[in-house]
């Protein structure tokens, strides 16, 4: 019949046009995909790398959804958890004559922080409170207040512990770039910087994870690899935990030394050398951002510099910043001489110097890396 074909006409247009507005779609993400500059964020563990991650978000994507605010606040209390565990384990080893009430409380603690998952929020903040009260704690504070186990953020939080946990209290944008989340995924986000269109990737940095890295190598305009400056005293995680000590003969297994601490700066140069000599990002253009100066200087009156790297003999001043500058750029080879790395110090909590750094890094590093290889 007439309306039949007539129906089939139309339903025969309407497959044209919607297979021209999918090939149009696919033709834009196309020459989006060409325009996208890709930026591959590296680094070892709590470098400070998401913290970037959550800058470009404040700066160029009107923050976080409401979801995720409510998200931090849960993540505000396991950090603060994560904080006192530490402070509970070096109270063990470092303080005498504890109180018995307070020494079963710095037990607990120092076991390990599973038991909170039993606990409602109200709870949760009650032994937050509690144990930073403790008198062994409030010692703790004032003879170690730099004491290198200590997560860097610690060094933020605790100061203004009991405005974070008043009931009802909004997390600020510096209280969220403090909150450390592990990477444990690739996590992505595409925003506009001045007239590129960005693609930020940021992978975990944790040893076990490195071996994945590789499947985003692919595309790499720049990689951008974040050195905490402040780990310079620290060790990394997964070896400090193997050689803690007993903190107490009926309440925790015996633990064996398994191997030595290594140096978290150390991991942290050898990993940029690795990246540096990879194959697959020879044509990447390569910016370091040593990353918490503040941490750093801050530490050097009471952690010299000197007691913890070899050959360094300088002052606990800015000589120290301009050695931890020339400490990673020695380990590009003699076959990278040509090869420009674009180094800055920065503070990743801050900003507007990460919005500062990271702008004008980019700019050099991007314009000069896309014009040799024709891309822009």
């Amino acid at each position: 019949s007439i309306a039949y074909v007539f129906s089939a006409i139309v339903d025969v247009k309407t497959q044209m046009a919607n297979s021209t507005k999918i090939d149009e779609s696919l033709q834009k993400e196309k020459n989006e995909d060409t325009t996208r500059v890709k930026i591959l964020l590296l680094g070892g563990a709590d470098a400070g790398k998401s913290t970037i991650v959550k800058q470009m978000r404040i700066l160029h994507m009107n923050g976080f959804s409401d979801d995720e605010m409510r998200s931090f606040q849960k993540y505000l209390r396991y950090n603060l958890f994560q904080i006192f565990h530490e402070i509970a384990i070096a109270i063990h080893s470092l303080i005498d004559n504890i109180e018995p009430a307070e020494e079963n409380e710095i037990i607990r603690f120092a076991q390990g922080i599973e038991w909170i998952i039993s606990v409602d929020h109200e709870e949760e903040i009650e032994h937050l409170l509690n144990f930073f009260n403790l008198k062994c704690v409030r010692k703790f504070m004032e003879v170690y207040p730099n004491f290198s186990s200590l997560p860097d953020n610690a060094f933020y939080y605790i100061p203004m512990l009991s405005t974070l946990l008043t009931p009802g209290y909004v997390l600020t944008s510096t209280d969220i770039l403090h909150l450390r989340i592990p990477t444990t995924s690739v996590n992505e986000i595409n925003f506009n910087l001045a007239t590129r269109s960005i693609r930020l990737i940021d992978v975990g940095g944790q040893r076990s994870y490195r071996k994945k890295w590789i499947h985003c190598f692919d595309g790499v305009a720049a990689v951008l690899f974040v050195a905490s400056m402040a780990s310079y005293d620290q060790v990394l995680d997964d070896v400090d935990k193997a050689i803690k000590p007993v903190l107490h003969k009926d309440a925790l297994p015996v633990e064996t030394v398994k191997a030595k601490p290594y140096s978290r700066l150390r991991d942290s140069v050898q990993l940029f050398g690795d990246m540096l000599r990879n194959e697959f990002l020879i044509t990447a253009a390569f910016i370091l951002f040593l990353n918490k100066k503040d941490l750093f200087l801050n530490k050097l009156s009471t952690h010299p510099l000197r007691k913890y790297v070899n050959g360094y003999k300088g002052q606990n001043d800015n000589d120290a910043c301009a050695f931890m500058k020339d400490y990673f750029l020695k380990r590009k080879s003699t076959k990278d001489r040509d090869r420009s790395i674009y180094a800055h110090f920065c503070t990743a909590t801050d900003t507007k110097n990460i919005e500062f750094v990271f702008k004008a890094a980019c700019e050099i590093a991007l314009t000069k890396n896309l014009l040799k290889t024709g891309i822009q």
